[in-house]
Protein backbone atom coordinates (compact mmCIF):
# COMPACT_ATOMS: atom_id res chain seq x y z
CA UNK A 1 0.00 0.00 0.00
CA UNK A 2 2.70 2.29 0.44
CA UNK A 3 4.13 1.84 -3.18
CA UNK A 4 0.91 2.67 -4.05
CA UNK A 5 0.17 5.78 -1.84
CA UNK A 6 3.76 7.09 -3.01
CA UNK A 7 3.11 6.67 -6.50
CA UNK A 8 0.00 8.27 -6.38
CA UNK A 9 1.68 11.04 -4.33
CA UNK A 10 4.35 11.47 -7.33
CA UNK A 11 1.71 11.68 -9.98
CA UNK A 12 -0.41 14.41 -8.26
CA UNK A 13 3.46 16.62 -7.62
CA UNK A 14 3.81 16.14 -11.41
CA UNK A 15 0.32 17.45 -11.89
CA UNK A 16 0.19 20.14 -9.62
CA UNK A 17 3.61 21.04 -10.64
CA UNK A 18 3.43 22.01 -14.20
CA UNK A 19 -2.26 17.23 -15.10
CA UNK A 20 -9.16 5.33 -20.96
CA UNK A 21 -7.75 8.10 -23.00
CA UNK A 22 -10.78 10.04 -23.47
CA UNK A 23 -10.60 13.59 -23.84
CA UNK A 24 -12.14 16.56 -25.13
CA UNK A 25 -10.84 20.30 -25.84
CA UNK A 26 -13.35 23.32 -26.30
CA UNK A 27 -13.07 26.66 -27.17
CA UNK A 28 -15.56 28.34 -25.04
CA UNK A 29 -18.44 30.26 -26.60
CA UNK A 30 -18.30 33.55 -25.26
CA UNK A 31 -21.28 33.10 -22.81
CA UNK A 32 -19.37 32.63 -20.04
CA UNK A 33 -20.55 35.43 -16.87
CA UNK A 34 -17.87 37.94 -17.61
CA UNK A 35 -17.41 41.52 -17.70
CA UNK A 36 -16.56 43.34 -21.07
CA UNK A 37 -13.80 44.98 -21.47
CA UNK A 38 -11.77 46.91 -24.67
CA UNK A 39 -9.89 44.52 -26.41
CA UNK A 40 -5.76 45.05 -26.32
CA UNK A 41 -3.18 44.71 -29.09
CA UNK A 42 0.68 44.32 -28.65
CA UNK A 43 3.06 42.24 -28.66
CA UNK A 44 3.28 40.36 -25.75
CA UNK A 45 4.86 37.59 -26.03
CA UNK A 46 7.91 38.26 -28.57
CA UNK A 47 8.98 35.32 -30.29
CA UNK A 48 12.00 35.67 -32.88
CA UNK A 49 15.20 33.65 -32.69
CA UNK A 50 17.64 35.13 -29.96
CA UNK A 51 14.75 36.78 -27.54
CA UNK A 52 15.49 35.32 -24.40
CA UNK A 53 14.34 36.38 -20.68
CA UNK A 54 15.36 35.27 -17.70
CA UNK A 55 13.62 34.62 -14.14
CA UNK A 56 14.49 34.69 -10.32
CA UNK A 57 12.08 31.89 -9.26
CA UNK A 58 11.15 31.38 -5.64
CA UNK A 59 8.96 28.36 -4.65
CA UNK A 60 7.45 28.65 -0.75
CA UNK A 61 5.91 25.69 0.80
CA UNK A 62 3.55 27.22 2.92
CA UNK A 63 3.31 24.30 5.44
CA UNK A 64 7.40 23.89 6.22
CA UNK A 65 9.30 26.91 5.24
CA UNK A 66 12.88 24.83 5.36
CA UNK A 67 11.41 23.28 1.78
CA UNK A 68 11.65 27.06 0.70
CA UNK A 69 13.82 27.63 -2.12
CA UNK A 70 15.11 30.43 -4.47
CA UNK A 71 16.51 29.78 -8.37
CA UNK A 72 16.89 31.44 -11.84
CA UNK A 73 14.93 30.39 -15.24
CA UNK A 74 16.37 30.85 -18.86
CA UNK A 75 13.92 30.87 -21.36
CA UNK A 76 14.78 31.31 -24.62
CA UNK A 77 13.48 30.65 -28.37
CA UNK A 78 15.00 27.67 -29.34
CA UNK A 79 13.16 26.77 -33.44
CA UNK A 80 11.27 28.16 -35.43
CA UNK A 81 8.88 26.36 -37.78
CA UNK A 82 7.06 28.98 -40.21
CA UNK A 83 5.20 31.15 -37.83
CA UNK A 84 5.29 28.45 -34.69
CA UNK A 85 8.21 28.77 -32.00
CA UNK A 86 9.45 26.58 -29.58
CA UNK A 87 10.97 27.48 -26.57
CA UNK A 88 13.74 25.81 -24.14
CA UNK A 89 14.17 26.46 -20.51
CA UNK A 90 17.83 26.25 -18.49
CA UNK A 91 19.60 24.47 -21.68
CA UNK A 92 16.82 21.84 -22.22
CA UNK A 93 16.77 20.68 -18.50
CA UNK A 94 13.82 21.17 -16.11
CA UNK A 95 11.81 24.43 -15.56
CA UNK A 96 11.78 25.99 -12.13
CA UNK A 97 9.11 28.08 -12.70
CA UNK A 98 5.61 26.73 -12.63
CA UNK A 99 4.49 28.63 -16.20
CA UNK A 100 7.93 27.73 -17.74
CA UNK A 101 7.11 24.22 -17.40
CA UNK A 102 3.87 24.68 -19.60
CA UNK A 103 5.59 27.66 -22.11
CA UNK A 104 8.17 24.77 -23.25
CA UNK A 105 5.89 21.94 -23.61
CA UNK A 106 4.93 22.40 -27.38
CA UNK A 107 4.63 25.13 -30.45
CA UNK A 108 3.91 28.60 -29.87
CA UNK A 109 2.15 31.12 -32.08
CA UNK A 110 1.59 34.78 -31.20
CA UNK A 111 -0.39 37.59 -32.58
CA UNK A 112 -1.23 40.55 -31.25
CA UNK A 113 -4.16 39.78 -29.15
CA UNK A 114 -3.49 35.62 -28.10
CA UNK A 115 -0.46 33.33 -27.67
CA UNK A 116 -1.29 29.89 -28.27
CA UNK A 117 0.01 26.32 -27.84
CA UNK A 118 0.20 23.07 -29.56
CA UNK A 119 1.64 20.33 -28.40
CA UNK A 120 1.89 17.72 -25.19
CA UNK A 121 2.21 17.33 -21.69
CA UNK A 122 4.55 14.12 -20.61
CA UNK A 123 4.77 12.95 -17.41
CA UNK A 124 7.14 10.62 -16.91
CA UNK A 125 6.09 7.37 -15.27
CA UNK A 126 8.49 5.16 -16.10
CA UNK A 127 9.03 3.90 -19.69
CA UNK A 128 5.83 3.05 -21.59
CA UNK A 129 4.41 3.63 -18.67
CA UNK A 130 4.85 7.92 -19.21
CA UNK A 131 1.35 9.78 -19.50
CA UNK A 132 0.77 11.83 -22.30
CA UNK A 133 -2.07 14.96 -22.84
CA UNK A 134 -1.99 15.99 -26.33
CA UNK A 135 -3.89 19.65 -26.77
CA UNK A 136 -4.25 21.90 -30.09
CA UNK A 137 -4.47 25.64 -29.55
CA UNK A 138 -4.83 26.23 -26.21
CA UNK A 139 -4.73 29.99 -25.47
CA UNK A 140 -2.51 31.15 -22.76
CA UNK A 141 -4.14 34.44 -23.15
CA UNK A 142 -6.95 36.38 -25.87
CA UNK A 143 -6.85 39.89 -25.17
CA UNK A 144 -10.47 40.23 -27.59
CA UNK A 145 -11.95 38.40 -24.30
CA UNK A 146 -14.04 39.21 -21.12
CA UNK A 147 -12.75 39.40 -18.41
CA UNK A 148 -13.49 36.36 -16.47
CA UNK A 149 -14.28 34.71 -19.71
CA UNK A 150 -12.97 31.41 -20.29
CA UNK A 151 -10.89 30.81 -23.54
CA UNK A 152 -9.84 26.89 -24.05
CA UNK A 153 -10.98 24.20 -21.52
CA UNK A 154 -9.60 20.24 -21.80
CA UNK A 155 -11.42 17.47 -19.91
CA UNK A 156 -10.55 14.04 -20.37
CA UNK A 157 -10.25 10.86 -17.91
CA UNK A 158 -7.06 9.05 -17.68
CA UNK A 159 -7.05 4.81 -16.69
CA UNK A 160 -3.63 3.66 -16.70
CA UNK A 161 -2.23 0.56 -14.44
CA UNK A 162 1.41 1.75 -13.26
CA UNK A 163 3.49 -0.99 -11.75
CA UNK A 164 0.34 -3.19 -11.55
CA UNK A 165 -1.28 0.08 -10.12
CA UNK A 166 -4.56 0.88 -11.33
CA UNK A 167 -4.72 4.80 -11.48
CA UNK A 168 -7.76 6.97 -12.15
CA UNK A 169 -7.43 10.46 -13.06
CA UNK A 170 -10.03 12.81 -14.11
CA UNK A 171 -8.69 16.48 -14.75
CA UNK A 172 -10.26 19.79 -16.23
CA UNK A 173 -7.40 21.91 -17.74
CA UNK A 174 -8.82 25.26 -18.51
CA UNK A 175 -7.70 29.08 -19.54
CA UNK A 176 -9.41 32.06 -18.06
CA UNK A 177 -8.85 35.90 -19.41
CA UNK A 178 -8.38 38.28 -16.68
CA UNK A 179 -7.74 42.00 -17.67
CA UNK A 180 -6.41 44.27 -20.03
CA UNK A 181 -4.25 46.70 -17.99
CA UNK A 182 -2.87 50.35 -19.15
CA UNK A 183 0.08 49.74 -16.88
CA UNK A 184 0.91 46.93 -14.11
CA UNK A 185 3.95 46.78 -11.48
CA UNK A 186 6.25 44.25 -10.43
CA UNK A 187 9.20 44.33 -8.21
CA UNK A 188 9.76 48.33 -8.35
CA UNK A 189 9.26 48.17 -12.00
CA UNK A 190 5.83 49.39 -13.75
CA UNK A 191 4.75 48.31 -17.54
CA UNK A 192 2.51 49.77 -20.00
CA UNK A 193 0.10 47.62 -22.33
CA UNK A 194 -0.24 44.40 -20.01
CA UNK A 195 -2.72 41.54 -20.24
CA UNK A 196 -3.08 39.13 -17.86
CA UNK A 197 -4.59 35.42 -17.29
CA UNK A 198 -4.78 32.71 -15.61
CA UNK A 199 -4.52 28.46 -15.70
CA UNK A 200 -6.06 26.03 -13.67
CA UNK A 201 -6.08 22.58 -13.30
CA UNK A 202 -8.53 20.67 -11.67
CA UNK A 203 -8.46 16.93 -10.87
CA UNK A 204 -9.55 13.73 -8.70
CA UNK A 205 -7.65 10.68 -8.11
CA UNK A 206 -8.59 6.87 -7.27
CA UNK A 207 -7.20 3.87 -7.30
CA UNK A 208 -9.03 0.27 -6.90
CA UNK A 209 -7.18 -2.13 -4.42
CA UNK A 210 -7.82 -5.65 -3.49
CA UNK A 211 -8.31 -6.91 -0.22
CA UNK A 212 -11.07 -9.45 0.52
CA UNK A 213 -12.95 -7.56 -2.64
CA UNK A 214 -12.41 -4.72 -5.18
CA UNK A 215 -12.64 -1.91 -3.19
CA UNK A 216 -12.05 1.71 -4.71
CA UNK A 217 -10.57 4.35 -2.93
CA UNK A 218 -10.99 8.61 -3.35
CA UNK A 219 -7.68 9.68 -2.77
CA UNK A 220 -7.98 12.94 -4.10
CA UNK A 221 -11.42 14.08 -3.85
CA UNK A 222 -11.80 16.98 -7.08
CA UNK A 223 -10.37 19.60 -5.88
CA UNK A 224 -8.03 22.96 -7.50
CA UNK A 225 -4.94 21.61 -7.68
CA UNK A 226 -3.34 24.16 -9.72
CA UNK A 227 -3.95 28.14 -10.08
CA UNK A 228 -1.64 30.10 -12.38
CA UNK A 229 -1.95 34.13 -12.83
CA UNK A 230 0.01 35.50 -15.27
CA UNK A 231 0.99 39.06 -16.41
CA UNK A 232 2.50 39.75 -20.47
CA UNK A 233 3.93 43.04 -21.45
CA UNK A 234 3.57 44.55 -24.36
CA UNK A 235 6.98 44.66 -26.04
CA UNK A 236 8.54 41.73 -23.30
CA UNK A 237 6.41 39.18 -22.89
CA UNK A 238 5.57 36.92 -19.77
CA UNK A 239 6.85 39.59 -16.70
CA UNK A 240 5.13 37.85 -13.64
CA UNK A 241 3.77 34.67 -13.05
CA UNK A 242 2.65 33.14 -10.10
CA UNK A 243 1.11 29.35 -9.34
CA UNK A 244 -0.45 28.04 -6.18
CA UNK A 245 -0.54 24.03 -6.12
CA UNK A 246 -1.22 21.60 -3.63
CA UNK A 247 -4.31 19.38 -2.68
CA UNK A 248 -5.53 17.87 0.23
CA UNK A 249 -6.06 13.78 1.16
CA UNK A 250 -9.66 12.24 1.23
CA UNK A 251 -9.81 12.18 5.29
CA UNK A 252 -11.97 9.38 4.85
CA UNK A 253 -9.16 7.30 3.34
CA UNK A 254 -6.73 8.62 5.65
CA UNK A 255 -8.64 7.39 8.50
CA UNK A 256 -9.00 4.05 7.24
CA UNK A 257 -5.63 3.62 6.40
CA UNK A 258 -4.49 4.83 9.72
CA UNK A 259 -6.87 2.00 11.10
CA UNK A 260 -5.61 -0.68 9.35
CA UNK A 261 -1.97 0.38 10.62
CA UNK A 262 -0.57 1.73 7.06
CA UNK A 263 2.41 3.35 7.71
CA UNK A 264 1.94 7.15 5.02
CA UNK A 265 5.92 6.66 5.21
CA UNK A 266 6.30 10.53 5.69
CA UNK A 267 4.13 11.10 2.39
CA UNK A 268 1.83 14.66 3.50
CA UNK A 269 -1.89 14.72 3.48
CA UNK A 270 -1.98 18.42 2.77
CA UNK A 271 0.43 19.81 0.43
CA UNK A 272 0.23 23.90 -0.40
CA UNK A 273 2.87 25.47 -2.78
CA UNK A 274 3.22 28.93 -3.99
CA UNK A 275 6.02 28.89 -6.84
CA UNK A 276 6.82 33.09 -8.30
CA UNK A 277 8.36 33.81 -11.60
CA UNK A 278 9.86 37.60 -11.73
CA UNK A 279 11.56 39.01 -15.08
CA UNK A 280 14.86 39.93 -14.25
CA UNK A 281 16.32 40.87 -18.01
CA UNK A 282 15.52 39.89 -21.05
CA UNK A 283 16.93 39.90 -24.86
CA UNK A 284 13.94 40.53 -27.29
CA UNK A 285 14.60 41.38 -30.75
Amino acid sequence: MKSILKLLFATVFIFSSCSSDDDNSTTPEPNDPSTSQQTATGDFFPLSSGNEWNYDVENRDNNDANNNTNSTDALKVESQNGNAYTLSVNNNTTANGTLNTFLVSGELTATDTQLTNTGSFVFPLGGANDIVIDFVDAKFYDTTASIEQEIYTKTGTISQTVQNIPLNINYSLKTTQLENLATYSSNGVTYSNVTSARLDLRMAVSTTITVVVPTTLAIIDEQNVLSIDAYYADGIGLVYAEADSGFTMNAQTVALLQQAGIDLGGIPTNVSITNTQTIDTYTVN
